[in-house]
């Protein structure tokens, strides 16, 4: 090989050391500034990646550069970057510009372990050890390295575990890093709530006792079914009493302390739903009410920004109830009732139930419910009732007993 076309050159240092050096080109590598990428339209830049290596020997040098060539023809090499856990999380979360709000959020508290107690961490460096560490902490004191608290539930853990994978992923599609540390962590076993639903008679127990409450049309459609932020979003806008149906366009739910208004949570989640009879009465009577009362109180009741329309779950001065304080008037509502305890969410899976056990096709409650899959319904909004029990096993009784002698059983 002549001399000019060897990659491997040799130095002479000021202080008359020798050293042979060569630079690989070994792809591209997200550029960076101040240690941080560099997005542009919420996308990495990409640079070419090229690297020095300088060694006393060179034969050293001649091994080294085979071997990056090796890694390279294989695809494990990974540009050395010095950038750390906390600011990869950072970035990729800044890039998740399609997610809800609450979904947004829900993510970046999922993270906020990681940040505290992995963050300063460089990238490449972070181990599964080192998670596996901080999942042990999560599980039995909480997530605050050096401090007692209370232990956090395994879905908490696992939710952890999925959006640093995501983020992970993300990182080793950008050459940052050569595995997904997190997806090699066993996730802890989470512990199945057990959802509680009611009967029909009681369900129209508690209707029935709470008929001149002002939440009482808003209880009533959670036990249509309707998630709590779906009934909170609902405006007049989206009622339609001629026609006796609704429309969910909308949702409000809290986040960090305040409430947001946001789209249903998928494309499932956005349905138009049929009122019957009952609902049509009284979401009637509530709308003249809430005419009354815009008249007393003028200009001081609240309005839709959208349609200058009402929310239909509104207080005394048109102002949206808060989602805390509907849940635990509920709680409050169904002990007076003196029902079984439930809580707020608990009426969906009551409707889903009561649906099922009337013989309405899985699909059907799928889409009612909003729910991406009929299969998701089944598994999870589906349950048994002690009522539905005791049927089945009046279908058993005398099956199992002997046919008495000369009869035919064939």
């Amino acid at each position: 090989m002549p001399r000019g076309s060897d990659p491997i050159k040799r130095v002479v240092l000021p202080s008359g050391a020798v050293r042979y050096r060569f630079t690989v080109d070994v792809g591209q590598k997200v550029k960076t500034e101040n240690g941080r990428p560099v997005l542009k339209d919420g996308k990495p830049v990409m640079v070419r990646d090229q690297r020095t290596h300088s060694f006393e020997r060179r034969k050293d040098a001649v091994e080294k550069r085979s071997a990056l060539l090796a890694d390279r023809a294989r695809g494990t090499l990974v540009a050395a970057s010095k950038v750390t856990v906390s600011q990869h999380l950072e970035d990729w979360l800044a890039g998740k510009r399609d997610l809800k709000k609450r979904t947004f959020g829900n993510y970046r508290d999922a993270l906020k372990p990681v940040h505290e107690e992995l963050g300063q961490i460089e990238l490449q460096k972070l181990s599964k050890a080192s998670v596996d560490q901080l999942v042990t902490r999560m599980l039995a004191s909480g997530r605050r390295v050096n401090r007692k608290g209370t232990p956090l539930a395994p879905s908490t853990v696992i939710l952890m575990l999925t959006v640093l994978s995501m983020a992970l992923d993300d990182a080793m599609a950008q050459g940052l890093v050569l595995r997904n540390v997190a997806r090699l962590v066993e996730r802890p076993k989470a512990t199945q709530h057990e959802m509680k639903t009611w009967t029909a008679e009681q369900a129209a127990t508690f209707l029935g006792a709470i008929a001149s409450e002002r939440l009482a049309v808003g209880w009533g459609m959670a036990m249509y079914g309707m998630r709590r932020g779906e009934v909170l979003g609902l405006r007049w806008c989206d009622v339609d009493l001629v026609g006796k149906s609704l429309a969910i366009r909308k949702t409000r739910s809290p986040l960090d302390g305040v409430v947001i208004e946001d789209d249903p949570k998928t494309e499932r989640s956005k349905r138009t739903l049929p009122l019957d009879d009952d609902l049509v009465g009284a979401l009637t009577a509530l709308q003249l009410r809430q005419r009354e009362e815009a008249e007393e109180a003028g200009d001081a009741y609240g309005a839709c920004p959208d349609c200058g329309e009402l929310h239909v779950v509104v207080d005394e001065l048109g102002v949206p109830v808060h989602p805390e304080s509907f849940s635990d008037q509920f709680t409050v509502r169904v002990k007076r009732a003196g029902l079984p305890a439930i809580r707020l969410h608990d009426t969906r899976h009551t409707c889903g139930t009561l649906m099922h056990l009337r013989g309405v096709p899985t699909a059907v409650i799928s889409a009612w419910l909003g729910h991406s899959s009929a299969s998701f319904t089944m598994k999870v909004y589906v349950h048994s009732q002690d009522e539905a029990l005791r049927a089945a096993g009046a279908t058993l009784t005398g099956a199992f007993r002997p046919a008495p002698a000369g009869v035919d059983v064939g």
